[in-house]
């Protein structure tokens, strides 16, 4: 089963077995403006208690680039090849391998792409219905779609050479995900 979102952002296409989960999403900014000389993202620090330093900032993902639900594929695309690119500069040498505490993951943080926030179940309330809606637009246009563990997927990896299947994918993303709630 294959993300869409890493579908997308490696260009790959694939399935396991016969079904393809698939989520969709959009992009937001990626500025650099505010950078270093040395290429890293410049960060307020305020003292703390105990004489050190605090991150003027609790959220671990303020700054981080935005996928929105109207994203197109080329756009989350340039998103994921700037973070995958600050990976390779600070040193990443297998993309599968990386772990949380690594130097180049840690400093890459800051361009990794954040998922639009309707297609975390965790954070929509919506998201069943969500995905209901997003199999019958998806059927309504022809794509074998279903329900499958919670998300929505395709029957087979053949639906994606379907004509017009990123312009309906997006198109049903937008409808089911973002629609008049």
């Amino acid at each position: 089963m294959l993300n869409h979102f890493n579908r997308t952002a490696l260009t790959a296409v694939g399935a396991a077995g016969l079904l393809l989960l698939t989520a969709c999403g959009g992009v937001g900014g990626n500025d650099d403006a505010g950078k270093g000389d040395d290429g890293e993202v410049a960060s307020l620090t305020t003292p703390a208690a105990d004489g050190g330093s605090a991150s003027a900032s609790a959220d671990p993902d303020a700054g981080r680039p935005q996928i929105r639900l109207d994203s197109t594929n080329e756009e989350v695309n340039r998103m994921y090849e700037a973070w995958q690119s600050c990976l390779k500069d600070h040193g990443a040498q297998e993309k599968y391998k990386r772990k949380p505490n690594d130097p180049a993951v840690l400093a890459c943080r800051g361009k990794e792409p954040l998922n639009p926030p309707e297609l975390d179940p965790a954070k929509n309330p919506d998201y069943s219905d969500d995905v209901r809606e997003m199999v019958k637009c998806m059927k309504g246009h022809g794509i074998k779609a279903l329900v499958h563990e919670g998300n929505w997927a395709l029957e087979t990896g053949d639906e994606l050479n379907r004509p017009h299947y990123e312009e309906y994918e997006l198109d049903c993303q937008v409808k089911a995900f973002g629609g008049d709630k």
